[in-house]
C-alpha cells in the first residue's frame, strides 16, 4: 500500500519522540508490520545500540586506566600487536604492596565465643606492616597481648580475617590455637 511506510512512523512518532535510528528500524520493517513488532524492534535496536556504547566507553575507560599505568612505570607490555602483555615492574609490585595495606579491613563483627583462642604469628621484618596490621585487628577483636606476637582472646576469628591473610601469602607465618580445657587459663576473662 502507497505510504504505508510513511503512515508507520508517523504512527510511532505519535506514540512518543524517537530517535532516527529507531525510525530507520521502522521504516526496514517488512510489509504488513504491526505498530506493536516495530515497536518491539525499535526497542531491541536501542537496547543493543546503548550496550554499544557502554561497551565503548567502558573501553576507552580500560585504554585510559592502562595508559597511565604504563605512563608511572607501574605495569610494561610485551608481545606482538595482536598478542599484548603485561606485567608489573618492580615500582608496580611496591604501588599494589601499598594498595594492598590501604584497602585492609581493620574492623570485623566481633562474635563472642566461650573457648580461648590464642594466636601466634612470626612474619618477617621486611613484611612489618603486615605485622602492625594483624596486630590491630587483634586490638580491634579484643585479644590480649601476651608478647608482641602471642595474643589470646574469647572472640570468633573472622573468616574474612582468615581470606585476608591467604590472599596476603600470611597463612604460613600464623597459627591459631582454640583451647579447649583452660587448665590453668581459667583467670582469662
Amino acid at each position: 500500500m502507497r505510504g504505508e511506510k510513511r503512515l508507520k512512523i508517523l504512527e510511532f512518532l505519535s506514540e512518543s519522540t524517537r530517535t532516527a535510528g529507531d525510525l530507520f528500524s521502522i521504516f526496514t520493517m517488512p510489509y504488513g508490520t504491526s505498530l506493536y513488532r516495530g515497536l518491539k524492534t525499535a526497542e531491541r535496536y536501542h537496547q543493543e545500540r546503548e550496550n554499544r556504547e557502554i561497551e565503548r566507553r567502558e573501553r576507552l575507560n580500560f585504554n585510559d586506566l592502562i595508559y597511565r599505568l604504563r605512563k608511572d612505570d607501574l605495569v610494561e607490555e610485551f608481545g606482538e600487536k595482536r598478542k599484548k602483555f603485561f606485567r608489573l615492574t618492580d615500582k608496580g609490585k611496591n604501588s599494589l604492596a601499598k594498595l594492598e595495606l590501604r584497602i585492609l579491613t581493620d574492623n570485623y563483627e566481633i562474635k563472642r565465643d566461650n573457648l580461648v583462642k590464642i594466636v601466634v604469628f612470626d612474619i618477617p621484618e621486611k613484611k612489618r606492616k603486615m605485622r602492625d596490621w594483624i596486630r590491630r585487628i587483634l586490638v580491634n577483636l579484643e585479644f590480649n597481648m601476651l608478647q608482641k606476637s602471642v595474643w589470646i582472646g574469647k572472640t570468633k576469628i573472622p573468616e574474612e580475617f582468615i581470606k585476608q591473610l591467604r590472599n596476603l601469602n600470611l597463612l604460613s607465618y600464623v597459627e591459631i590455637f582454640e583451647i579447649s580445657k583452660t587448665g590453668s587459663l581459667k583467670q582469662i576473662k
